[in-house]
């Protein structure tokens, strides 16, 4: 069991923006996009779905297209720096992603040294359409993060994050780190968390 456990988001936390949602905007026919998020929205779709849909709708052959975009966004300053602090301070720090495996793991490439372990959405190309692959699928998020987190044996849980898709790892950790989205629905909530701006701002509160 680890005394304490950092669970960090990917996309728009250690990226700077938001690259499955920047993936999608790129390729998938805009009206569409547009259409399904405004369905999202308003109820009647999930996010899950809305993703499904989406990628069945990009030819396999535009990954390399997705992977070219992605490495152009930066990481978040400090995060190789939190890391080092993390191992020196034996705080075991796990990814959990609702992005595409072919590009998270390339992006954290550098640093999986330093990571437990990383889980993301894997991504099946061997059709003519790309068809998005989750174990952790479930009420209607393609990445339900408590589900990954339950794998894990520890005393004290603590997140980062900045979307929506990060409520219930907020909800289910005990020292919550928040920006933009996700401090705007904790703050509704009256759920207690730390703001930041970059990873020092984290490494420099939990040290």
């Amino acid at each position: 069991m680890y005394d304490r456990i950092l669970f960090l988001d990917f996309d728009g936390t250690i990226t700077s923006e938001e690259t499955l949602e920047g993936s999608m905007r790129r390729i998938i026919e805009p009206k569409l996009y547009e259409e399904k998020y405004k369905e999202m929205l308003a109820g009647k779709l999930t996010l899950s779905q809305v993703l499904h849909m989406g990628f069945e709708t990009i030819p396999s052959d535009k990954l390399t297209e997705i992977m070219d975009y992605v490495r152009t966004v930066p990481i978040r300053e400090g995060f190789g720096d939190l890391l080092s602090a993390m191992q020196q301070m034996n705080i075991p720090v796990v990814v959990i992603s609702g992005g595409l495996t072919s590009y998270v793991h390339e992006k954290l490439a550098p640093y999986r040294d330093k990571l437990l372990n990383i889980h993301s959405v894997g991504l099946d190309c061997s059709g003519p359409y790309m068809k998005l692959i989750s174990d952790y699928e479930q009420d209607g998020e393609i990445m339900q993060k408590t589900l990954v987190m339950a794998e894990y044996d520890y005393k004290f849980a603590i997140c980062a994050g900045d979307s929506y898709t990060d409520v219930h790892m907020a909800h289910a950790s005990d020292l919550v780190f928040a920006r933009d989205a996700l401090a705007a629905l904790l703050e509704k909530s009256d759920i207690s968390y730390e703001p930041w701006k970059d990873f020092y701002d984290i490494k420099n509160f939990i040290i």
